[in-house]
C-alpha cells in the first residue's frame, strides 16, 4: 500500500510577538504565485487583520528566492477553452485583489526580500508598505524579455520610482542588486542575508510599538492622498486631521494630556 504523502502549506504563519510573519512556501518553484499559494496568502494576511494582538506584518519567502513572479507552469498547463479562460481569470482576480489588499490591510506590511524578487514578486514586494532586502537579493521585471508584459506590477512601480525610472527597468528587463534597489528607493533598507528575518521583525516592531489606530490612520491617509493634486490632497489631509481630533481616542491621548490645561 502506498502511503499518501501531504504536500506542505503553499504559505506559512508565525508570531513573533505583535508581528506576524507570513511565508510563502513553495522554495522548489522559487515561490511562484499559483493559485494554491495566493488564495492561501489571501487567508493568512484576512487572518492578520483581524487579530487585534497583530500590529504589523512581516512578508518573506522560503528557500533562495522572495517570489519569482507567476507560475508560468500553472499557466502551460491549463487547459483550453472557456474552462483555461476562467482559470486564468480567476488567478488574474486573486492577484489583482492582492494588489488592492496589500495598501489596504489596516496593518503595516513589510516585505523582508530574501532572494529573487522577479516580475510578480516584484510586484508584490512592492505593493507592501516598506521593504527590507538581504544583501542578495535581486529585483527586476523580466517580463519583456519573455514577450510578456509586465501589466499589473508597473501600477505600484510607476508610484514608487517615476515615469523615467519606471519604463528603464520595464524596457531593458534589466535587474537590480539589492544596493541598487536601495539607491532607486525600490526598498526602504538593506541587511546581511543571514540576519534579514531578524532585522525585519526588529524593523516592524520599531512600527507596531505605536498606537494601532494611529498606524492604521496615517496608513489609510497615506494611500488616499497620494493620488490627488496637491489642493485637494491638503484639503483631504485637513478634514482627516480634524475629524480625527474629535474622536475621544484623540481627545484622550497622552499628547492631549499633556497640553490640557
Amino acid at each position: 500500500m502506498t502511503e499518501t504523502v501531504e504536500a506542505p502549506p503553499p504559505v506559512l504563519a508565525e508570531r513573533r510577538g505583535a508581528v506576524a510573519v507570513v511565508t510563502l512556501n513553495r522554495p522548489a518553484a522559487r515561490n511562484a504565485l499559483n493559485r494554491a499559494l495566493l488564495a492561501a496568502l489571501h487567508e493568512h494576511l484576512h487572518a492578520a487583520m483581524e487579530d487585534d494582538s497583530v500590529r504589523a506584518v512581516v512578508l518573506t519567502g522560503a528557500g533562495p528566492a522572495f517570489c519569482a513572479g507567476a507560475d508560468l507552469r500553472e499557466a502551460l498547463e491549463t487547459p483550453p477553452g472557456a474552462e483555461g479562460f476562467w482559470l486564468q481569470y480567476e488567478r488574474s482576480g486573486q492577484s489583482l485583489d492582492l494588489h488592492r489588499l496589500l495598501p489596504r490591510l489596516p496593518k503595516p506590511v513589510i516585505a523582508a526580500v530574501n532572494g529573487f524578487a522577479l516580475g510578480g514578486g516584484c510586484g508584490v514586494a512592492m505593493s507592501c508598505d516598506l521593504v527590507i532586502a538581504s544583501d542578495q537579493a535581486t529585483f527586476g521585471y523580466p517580463e519583456v524579455g519573455q514577450g510578456l508584459v509586465a501589466a499589473m506590477v508597473m501600477v505600484s512601480l510607476s508610484r514608487i520610482v517615476g515615469r523615467r525610472q519606471a519604463l528603464d527597468l520595464l524596457l531593458t528587463g534589466r535587474k537590480l542588486t539589492a544596493a541598487d534597489a536601495l539607491g532607486l528607493g525600490l526598498v526602504n533598507r538593506v541587511a546581511p542575508h543571514d540576519d534579514l528575518l531578524d532585522q525585519a521583525v526588529a524593523y516592524a516592531g520599531e512600527v507596531a510599538q505605536h498606537s494601532a489606530q494611529a498606524l492604521r490612520m496615517t496608513k489609510s491617509l497615506y494611500y488616499n492622498v497620494a493620488e490627488l493634486d496637491l489642493d485637494r490632497a491638503l484639503d483631504y489631509a485637513r478634514d482627516f486631521n480634524q475629524m480625527l481630533r474629535q474622536t475621544k481616542p484623540a481627545a484622550g491621548s497622552a499628547f492631549a494630556a499633556k497640553v490640557r490645561p
